[in-house]
């Protein structure tokens, strides 16, 4: 074994052992203070997890470029693979930007790892990523088979039970490990309890505590079993709220009853009977479980968010539920805290409430904005030693993020070489049965929102030779081109939102599909902070897009056509358009893959595609209720296959 990774084994613990790591930098003839110093530091920097997704090394932060940065980290530049060996830090997040091909991201991780290496404790880094499935989807899709996400996995209990969270979760491992990923952001236990919530959403298993439970056990068991660290969240509940914490900071308002019963429940059941590796901390205010405040940046008065709440995460979490793996905040770059408080604040205060990892402080875009991160680790050493911060509570934490490293860091990846990392890599992103599984799972998920109208299936049959469908992007309208393709000879013409009335009244068809992904994808779906701008940006608003979708059926049916509307994400919005639908359709996914001018086709546009040809109702059960539209009667939103 290469005498890099021997050193993790041999000299991790000096990160724990104060004493051990004195008596080493005396032997140097360091001065004791500067020693002591240096220890901190280095517990300090190993509590702190940082994106690299976009770096400019050859600019600075100025007025001209607003801070922004656009050029991806797919190499790793030796700007920041020297920040990684000075600062000795304990972890890196990768998102789909730093993510092009199996070689380069094999290439990567090994380069990140060499440069943790190279610090003078040498530990190996967490090496995380956000894949949950379906919207959170980080691996290229061109190589890794990409898998519908929680709620489509919860409208197949019924019939399925955990079949599929527990084998999409070892798959999805699999291809994390063979890649030099260690740690996975997944799954969502958040029990979506709110329709208006933009940000869970189909992010969530189902709206029953116990079914998110049940699943949410069989994955962290699957993910665990493959050797990837699970990570649940988000802790203490993320599902009843109607703000994105990306955006603001939302508020829980249940009693504690209500939160031990819902919330907290697929918490407690996972800490008891599946140990995941890591708990991810909410940024939501939940008075319930903590009402006391403390001022803002800005001076104001608040609720403290659970993330610097040291009764959520010391009392309730560690204490009363017995947790005893890693807590990692969600990115501390969210709007819900970083609109309050300075980025050394929060940092000092997660860690003084409980959490052991910082995910996300901080931005690195250009060479500059290092020396924040050196600014972030002198302030925490100094709260601890002016007695805010507990070196004893940091001495603990620092014990369980070792005990991480050494459950789960594959050294002998590390020590692999290249050619034998894409060998392995190879045989397991090839296999047959994970693009197999991802074709069952979306079709046991399609589900019937409402009863069909008597006489509607099959919505396509021999009489259909014009299907006309609005999709609210180019590439959805071709993936269901390309099915529809495939299970029928009718014509198909896709109609873009801006255009589809006036279309619709120079020619008619026989059947109208209309696909909708509403609410748009929240940042976590696009890929992060630095997305918003394109999710602020919608195509149309929300009431022009709307009023397209209500009049083009209204004309549709008018002249005798059947209907389909599609929820391809979220399922509430069927009831604005019950009336004018002959069927309506949840698909809970919409991805299609796109690789430069070409679209192929995803494993839900085939389910719906097959769907549309069937004289059965679909087989899924919605893992959510959807009211009915107002004015009619209730209306059983389930089918049970």
């Amino acid at each position: 074994m290469p005498t890099r990774i021997l050193r993790f084994v041999r000299r991790s613990a000096a990160l724990v052992s104060t004493a051990a790591l004195l008596t080493s930098l005396s032997a140097c003839g360091t001065d004791a203070t500067e020693q002591r110093t240096q220890v901190l530091r280095d517990k300090i920097a190993q509590k702190i997890m940082l994106d690299l997704r976009y770096f400019c090394p050859d600019q600075q932060r100025n007025e001209e470029n607003r801070g922004r940065c656009g050029e991806p980290v797919t190499e790793l530049p030796e700007t920041l693979g020297q920040m990684i060996s000075d600062t000795g830090i304990g972890g890196i997040i990768l998102f789909a930007d730093n993510l092009e091909s199996t070689e380069q991201i094999i290439a990567l991780n090994s380069d990140l790892q060499s440069a943790a290496a190279g610090s003078h404790h040498g530990s190996p880094l967490l090496i995380g990523i956000d894949q949950e499935g379906g919207r959170v989807h980080r691996l290229p899709r061109a190589e890794a088979t990409a898998f519908a996400g929680n709620m489509a996995i919860g409208a197949t209990y019924p019939l399925h039970g955990d079949r599929f969270a527990g084998e999409t979760a070892a798959a999805m491992a699999e291809q994390l490990r063979v890649l030099g990923f260690n740690v996975n952001f997944a799954p969502t236990l958040d029990v979506n309890s709110n329709p208006e919530n933009p940000v869970i959403n189909v992010r969530s298993y189902s709206e029953n505590p116990e079914v998110v439970a049940e699943l949410g056990v069989a994955a962290i068991r699957a993910f665990q079993e493959k050797q990837v660290a699970a990570t649940v969240k988000h802790f203490p509940g993320h599902g009843d709220t109607s703000v994105d914490s990306h955006t603001g900071l939302p508020r829980v308002d249940r009693s504690i009853e209500q939160a031990r019963a819902m919330d907290l429940l697929p918490f407690t059941r996972a800490f008891e009977q599946a140990q995941p590796a890591l708990t991810m901390t909410a940024h939501i205010q939940y008075p319930a479980l903590d009402d006391t405040t403390l001022p803002a940046q800005d001076g104001e008065e608040i609720v403290v968010p659970a993330t610097l709440s040291r009764r959520i995460l010391t009392d309730l979490l560690r204490g009363e539920m017995g947790y005893e793996g890693v807590i990692v905040t969600d990115s501390l770059g969210m709007a819900g805290i970083s609109d309050y408080f300075s980025v050394e604040d929060a940092v000092v205060k997660t860690f003084a409430a409980g959490a052991d990892i910082a995910l996300m402080p901080l931005k690195i875009r250009f060479p500059g904005d290092i020396a924040q991160l050196d600014e972030i680790i002198d302030r925490a050493v100094q709260a601890v030693q002016h007695g805010e911060l507990s070196e004893a509570e940091i001495d603990a934490s620092i014990a369980r993020i070792d005990a991480l490293k050494q459950r789960y860091i594959d050294t002998s990846w590390i020590a692999a070489s290249a050619a034998e990392k894409l060998e392995a890599a190879a045989a397991v992103l090839a296999e047959p049965k994970h693009a197999q599984l991802a074709e069952e799972l979306a079709s046991a998920a399609v589900s019937a929102i409402y009863p069909p109208a008597d006489g509607v299936l099959p919505v396509l049959d021999a009489d259909a030779k014009r299907i006309q469908v609005i999709a609210p992007s180019p590439a959805v309208g071709e993936a269901f081109r390309l099915a529809l393709a495939g299970v029928t000879g009718a014509t198909v013409e896709v109609l873009e939102t801006h255009t589809a009335l006036d279309k619709l009244q120079e020619a008619t068809g026989d059947v109208l599909i209309v696909a909708s992904i509403v609410p748009g994808e929240s940042a976590v779906e696009l890929g992060g902070m630095e997305d918003l701008g394109r999710l602020r940006r919608p195509p149309l608003p929300l009431d022009e897009l709307y009023g397209v979708y209500e009049r083009s059926l209204a004309v549709a049916r008018e002249r005798g056509q059947k209907t389909v509307f599609v929820s391809m994400r979220s399922p509430y919005e069927a009831a604005q358009f019950q009336r004018l639908a002959d069927l309506h359709l949840a698909s809970f996914d919409y991805k299609a893959y796109i690789g430069g001018d070409d679209v192929f086709e995803g494993p839900i546009y085939r389910a719906l595609a097959l769907a549309l040809v069937s004289e059965m109702v679909p087989a899924g059960s919605l893992p959510v209720t959807v009211q009915p539209a107002e004015g009619t009667a209730v209306i059983e939103a389930t089918s049970e296959g």
